[in-house]
């Protein structure tokens, strides 16, 4: 497991307020494996990836990516494009990282952007308002936000992005866990 660094260990145990011992002890390890784990060496074991993880309540699989040595994504940026929905004059920046995309907008005042059910499995959206005003429906819901207004909703719901003035958002999808 060369391209893992199990170090974070002691992130996520020092954030629960544990003791190395108390660690090693909750997982039923060695103080000294806790230690070499979280100094970055030794080759753990899958029973003792699982029994930290559940320390931690995370999975497995979690805490292993976690682990992973790349501590940087780095962005695909594309310019928008006039999607399937966007009407009116849209403007920005598409931002794609593996578990979610940003938006960052310039819409005019009368653009409206709707939803298209092809862009949307099991993620959430948030619709933030950086400058002007905007009214966000959800089914038969309508919610004004201004600036510095922020709001969260499944996106597999229909919804529709309605620009009352000119405007800068961040529209954000990730992944529902």
């Amino acid at each position: 497991m060369k391209n893992l660094d199990f170090s974070i260990v002691r992130n996520l145990r020092t954030k629960r307020g544990m003791s190395a011992e108390e660690l090693a002890k909750a997982a039923d390890l060695t103080r000294a494996t806790i230690a070499k784990i979280e100094n970055g060496g030794g080759n753990p074991t899958m029973d003792t990836i699982e029994a930290l993880a559940g320390i931690f309540q995370l999975l497995p699989s979690e805490l292993v990516q976690m682990a992973e040595i790349a501590r940087f994504e780095e962005t695909r940026t594309e310019p928008m494009k006039n999607y399937e929905g966007f009407e009116g004059i849209i403007e920005g920046k598409h931002l794609i990282f593996s578990n979610f995309e940003m938006f960052h907008i310039h819409a005019k005042a009368g653009a409206k952007i709707k939803s298209d059910p092809k862009f949307h499995e099991n993620t959430a959206e948030i619709c933030f308002v950086l400058s002007g005003r905007v009214i966000v429906m959800i089914g038969e819901q309508s919610r004004e936000l201004s600036s510095g207004a922020a709001l969260r909703f499944k996106a597999l719901f229909n919804h529709q992005i309605s620009i009352l003035e000119k405007s800068e958002l961040f529209m954000i999808h990730h992944k529902l866990t």
